[in-house]
């Protein structure tokens, strides 16, 4: 039996997946929040989490975050009416297990809460190719440690769309020593390709400008 708790501080949806979750005789309903401060509160141990991006008292994903870090074997899924490139990004960062649109067929929320509670990645439809793409690189981003000062301060300039010319002068450097360091970091970070590079950067958090 996977036990499965919702945060969400809209009734309607509140009451739709409260019903949808009880018509599965897989999954137990073990705590319904409302708010960020209701879900910290509960002294539930569900085994997975169904999060609103958008709370009144806080950010879903950062809420994710703090509830993983306080049970370990929690998996989070985000649920959202927003189809957020860099929403979805943020959430895999933050290590956070799967990212829904609330329009989703009501059989894909139920397959998708059985398959993080297995531990596999859930992307919906909201997510585009390219972060899918950053999906997959993003149980990587610790080879971000293997990055020096110098190294990250490129690759986030890289990850904020700049060429190698701009990033050489905006860091006072050659442009063939950009290049050099580029290559090297791609072989510290086990990628063939620039944009394999970005895209992990960009997984990690780099690139806000």
């Amino acid at each position: 039996m996977t036990r499965v708790m919702i945060i969400d501080d809209h009734p309607i949806v509140l009451s739709g997946l409260t019903a949808l979750i009880e018509s599965d005789d897989a999954l137990e309903l073990v705590a319904a929040a409302r708010t960020a401060a209701e879900a910290i509160a509960t002294t539930t141990e569900p085994d997975v989490a169904v999060i609103d991006l958008e709370l009144p008292d806080g950010d879903g994903i950062e809420l994710g975050a703090t509830l993983k870090r306080s049970r370990p074997h929690l998996c989070v899924l985000l649920l959202t009416m927003h189809a957020d490139d860099q929403a979805v990004i943020r959430s895999l960062a933050a290590g956070l297990d799967g990212y829904l649109l609330k329009d989703s067929d009501p059989k894909d929320i139920l397959a998708a809460i059985h398959t993080a509670a297995r531990g596999a990645l859930v992307l919906g439809r909201g997510a585009s190719g390219a972060v899918t793409a950053a999906a997959a690189l993003a149980p990587r981003t610790d080879a971000l440690g293997q990055l020096d000062t110098r190294d990250r301060e490129i690759l986030s300039l890289l990850a904020q769309g700049l060429p190698t010319s701009q990033v050489a002068a905006r860091l006072f450097l050659a442009p063939k020593t950009v290049r050099n360091r580029i290559s090297e970091m791609l072989a510290k970070l086990g990628v063939a390709t620039r944009e394999e590079a970005i895209a992990l950067g960009r997984a990690g958090g780099l690139g806000h400008s």
